[in-house]
Order: C-alpha cells, then sequence, then structure tokens
C-alpha cells in the first residue's frame, strides 16, 4: 500500500476519492507497471496470512477451538477468504505481473494438496473440516492465479454452503455426543441423528464434487479453466487433491455416522439436535445442493449465469477465446474424468471406514512413521516452535524481560531516580546537626566564597 501510494504521487497523481481507492487504482494501473510484481507479491503476503496458504495457514485449525457457528461463518464463509477476493477485486493489477500470477497459483495448489494430505489421518471431527478449509482456500488461490477470477469466486460462494453445514453439522454431532470430537469413538449416528445424518450427507457430496451439488459446478470450472490456461501439472495437482477431498471426507462420513457404533457414554445419550439447530442445516443442505446450478457449464447444456455475469468485470475477452478454442467436447471428457475419480475413491471410503475400520487401525501401524509423521501435520507446528516461537520467547523474556524491563526501565529509571533523590535528600539531611558552631563555619565558608567570587 505504501509502495502504491509513493509510486502514484511521484507521478503525480491526484484524486479526490483517496488513491488507493479501486476506482483510481484500475483507472491509473498503468502507471503502476513498473512496480506492478512487488506490489501484487506485498499484497499476495497478506491474502496468504488472511487466508491461510502456505506458509502462514498455522493459525486456521487452532481457531477452530471456537464454537462451531464462528467456524462456519468467520473460518469457513467470509472472513478467511477474504484474501483471494481481494486479489480478485485488484485482477487489473495482477494481469500486469504473470509473475506474481504464477506465485498466486503456485501456492494456491501446493497449499490445496498439502492441507488434503494432513486431512487424511485428522481424527478431531473439527481439525478434518480446518484442513479441508485450508485446501478449499487453496483451490480459490488457484484459480485467481490462472486468472479464472469468476470461477474463483464462484467457489467461494458454493464453498460458503456446503463448509457452513459442515460446520454446523459437526457442532450438531458434538452437541449430541455430549461433547465428543474423536471421530473414532463414533460410529452409527445415521439412527440417532437422522436429520444431521442427511444434512451432512449433501454437504459431503457437494465439496467432493459429485454431481449436480454445488461443489461440482465450482470445482469443475476451476479445474477446467486451469487446464485451457495451458497449466498442466498444476491442472493435475487439482486433480489428484479433488480425490483426497472426497477420500477424507468420505472417511469422516464414514467414521461418524455410518458403521456400528464404538460404544461409550457419548453415544449412549446420542440425540438429535433441536430445531434452532437443525433448520440451519436444512436450508444449508438445499443451498448445497442448488447453490452451484447458477453456474451449470455450457458444455452439459447450460447458461453459466455466474460466470457470464462477472466476465464484463474482468474483462474476459481473450480468456473467452482459449477457452472456446479448446471445444466443450474436452471440457465434458475432464469434467467426467473427474467426477469419475472422486467418486470412487470417496466409495472406496466409505466401505473401508465404514466396514473395515479395525483393518485400516492395523495398515496404520504397518506404515506407523508415514502415517505419524502426515498425523503430526509434518511437524510444522513444531518447526515453528524451534525457530520462532521459541528464540523470540527466550528473547522476550531474557532479553525484553529480565534486563530491559526491570535491570534498565526499572532499576535505572524507575528505582534508580527513587534512589538518587533519596541520597540527595540524606545528604542535605545531614548537614542538618543543629549544633550552631557547625552553621556558624558553614555560614563564613559561604562568606569567605562569596567574597572570593566577587573579588576574583
Amino acid at each position: 500500500m505504501f509502495l502504491i501510494y509513493s509510486h502514484l504521487s511521484a507521478k503525480g497523481v491526484t484524486a479526490s476519492g483517496g488513491l488507493l481507492s479501486f476506482e483510481v487504482l484500475e483507472k491509473y494501473k498503468g502507471e503502476l507497471f513498473l512496480v506492478a510484481t512487488p506490489v501484487c507479491l506485498l499484497l499476495f503476503i497478506g491474502a496468504i496470512g488472511k487466508s491461510a496458504q502456505i506458509p502462514l495457514y498455522v493459525w486456521l485449525p487452532d481457531a477452530m477451538a471456537g464454537p462451531t457457528p464462528v467456524s462456519a461463518l468467520i473460518h469457513a464463509a467470509t472472513m478467511v477468504t477474504a484474501g483471494g477476493y481481494l486479489i480478485a477485486r485488484l485482477h487489473f493489477l495482477y494481469t500486469l505481473s504473470p509473475l506474481a500470477m504464477q506465485a498466486v497459483a503456485v501456492v494456491g495448489i501446493s497449499t490445496a494438496f498439502f492441507a488434503a494430505t494432513i486431512a487424511l489421518t485428522q481424527n478431531d471431527i473439527k481439525k478434518v473440516l480446518a484442513y479441508s478449509t485450508i485446501s478449499q482456500l487453496g483451490y480459490m488461490f488457484f484459480a485467481v492465479g490462472v486468472g479464472a477470477f469468476a470461477a474463483g469466486i464462484f467457489h467461494l460462494v458454493t464453498h460458503a454452503f456446503f463448509k457452513a453445514c459442515l460446520f454446523l453439522g459437526a457442532g450438531s454431532v458434538i452437541h449430541g455426543m455430549g461433547g465428543e470430537q474423536d471421530i473414532w469413538k463414533m460410529g452409527g449416528l445415521r439412527k440417532r441423528m437422522p436429520v444431521t445424518f442427511f444434512t451432512f450427507a449433501v454437504a459431503v457430496l457437494a465439496i467432493s464434487g459429485i454431481f449436480p451439488f454445488a461443489g461440482f459446478f465450482s470445482k469443475d470450472a476451476i479445474l477446467w479453466q486451469g487446464f485451457a490456461m495451458g497449466h498442466t501439472i498444476l491442472w493435475g495437482i487439482g486433480f489428484a487433491t479433488a480425490g483426497l477431498t472426497a477420500f477424507y471426507m468420505c472417511r469422516l462420513f464414514a467414521l461418524v455416522f455410518l458403521g456400528r457404533p464404538k460404544g461409550g457414554e457419548g453415544y449412549l445419550h446420542a440425540h438429535e439436535s433441536p430445531l434452532t439447530m437443525t433448520i440451519p442445516l436444512v436450508l444449508l443442505a438445499l443451498l448445497s445442493l442448488a447453490g452451484g446450478w447458477i453456474g451449470i457449464p455450457e458444455s452439459i447444456k447450460g447458461e453459466d449465469h455466474f460466470f457470464r455475469w462477472l466476465a464484463p468485470l474482468f474483462a474476459y475477452e481473450e480468456f473467452f477465446r482459449k477457452l472456446e478454442a479448446r471445444g466443450h467436447g474436452l471440457e465434458l471428457l475432464l469434467s467426467i474424468a473427474t467426477l469419475l475419480w472422486v467418486f470412487h475413491l470417496g466409495l472406496f471410503a466409505i466401505l473401508l471406514y465404514g466396514q473395515k475400520p479395525a483393518a485400516v487401525q492395523r495398515w496404520a501401524a504397518k506404515a506407523a512413521p508415514l502415517h505419524r509423521l502426515v498425523a503430526n501435520k509434518f511437524y510444522v507446528d513444531e518447526i515453528y516452535q524451534f525457530l520462532f516461537v521459541r528464540p523470540i520467547g527466550w528473547f522476550s523474556e531474557k532479553i525484553l524481560w529480565r534486563f530491559n524491563d526491570e535491570k534498565v526501565v526499572d532499576g535505572l529509571f524507575v528505582e534508580g531516580s527513587a534512589e538518587t533523590v533519596g541520597l540527595f535528600g540524606r545528604a542535605v539531611a545531614a548537614l542538618q546537626t543543629g549544633i550552631v558552631q557547625n552553621y556558624a563555619l558553614f555560614f563564613a565558608i559561604g562568606a569567605i566564597f562569596l567574597i572570593g567570587w566577587f573579588a576574583l
């Protein structure tokens, strides 16, 4: 922001609405051409922190300790998506810098894949959804990074529906289980919590990208447009991530709602949530189903209203030409391939975790080092603790507190100044002896000093 302001000011640009308004930036984007790359990369760093991308993603799973309505609204639907929205809103600057666009796409798809692998082994129901959120945010960044700005915003919209439904569904399960969050202690809840089961299933199908649920249309748009723009390798990573998403979400669904109950006091008291919790779930499930129908692609005889509605904002003429050059046949083929990929991986996870969870635990024990690595989130938190938290903690305690605060501020300035005043007071008090001869002596010395001063 400082770089934009200083550069435009040096160019003599003035505006009544401020130099950092979107309208002014778009009007004078030509003046920012030489600094577009550093400006876009610096803004992207802010978006990385805001939207929990590599390497600043570790705060989001920790934030999930809050209540599920907060997680659903703030950490899934609104706040964390602001980084992707920022880049889409500043598309006129990012299109000036292919390097910045490439950085956004690479970081986004890397985050999507990395977070999806971590979600495969998490046992806390909210932690699975937390890493899923990070992964889906990575999809949004991948979309805006390859120039598919409308597709990124489309996924932002559909993701708000199904992820809010999932988080509130998780809250309903936790409420029904008396506070239990370990998915390995659940199972068979479909009979005890039928409304939560049904709405959660709809949201799982949506995030997995199953036709005709919302996630199918938005995720498919991202993958297709990324492929059509020539980012074949990144598309391949996104394709693999889509399969991982279906696998870990169906794993979660199977362990919570299918199979045999794991027993325990939580299941014995499991019950459906009240209407104040289930009605929002039903509404969000409906949106998770139909929310993507505003963007049905032309390859399956749709109008893609959402894409065409935003097309004028993003000046998509060249983008349209590249998409049309690829043809709807290839788009439909890739859509079918992605659908089959996610369907089979999701079905495999349901069969595996719904019917043979004990076998999965045995296999995990055989691959203990790899499983432990992924389950501990690749030890990123521990690495950050060693590299940043502990050194900063040591510096804060030993230097800023023990030395600077206690010895310099308290010891030298606060207590030292008080001691100095005390010493001066005691020195003056020492002169007050009450002996007349001493006072006469002091008077004589003072008189001699004054006579000598004026004489010289």
